[in-house]
């Protein structure tokens, strides 16, 4: 489904991140990560990710720098979260896909390809 597709992770659980990855190389992904903190996950945009899969709150706060830093390089994400957006996001990025938790990873890797495919157009 991802067919070489790098998807940045940023989540701080450490079994949640896992599964993420292992589910990202199933579909033939790439994953960049986890990233546990907000700092880390800049510095991973600055490996041109094709998407971004975001958990709501990392170590050092929400996730609201990073999926800004990821809408002004039009890059798709999805927010991977038991809390939903940080406020501050929903009133910035009210279109921004939540799938909360818990749920299957499945799904959350059909939304980012999804959102990757919609922004790439028709093939």
């Amino acid at each position: 489904m991802l067919s070489g597709k790098r998807i940045l992770v940023a989540e701080d659980n450490d079994w949640i991140a896992e599964a993420l990855i292992q589910t990202i190389t199933e579909h033939r992904g790439i994953a960049l990560g986890p990233a546990q903190t907000n700092v880390r996950a800049l510095a991973l945009i600055a490996e041109h990710p094709d998407g971004a899969i975001l958990d709501g709150n990392l170590l050092d706060g929400p996730i609201t720098p990073v999926a800004r830093a990821l809408c002004d390089k039009s890059i798709p994400l999805v927010v991977f979260t038991g809390a939903g957006l940080p406020a501050d996001l929903q009133r910035s990025h009210p279109g921004i896909t939540v799938i909360l938790k818990p749920s299957p990873y499945d799904t959350v890797i059909r939304a980012i390809t999804e959102h990757m495919r919609h922004l790439s157009g028709p093939d």
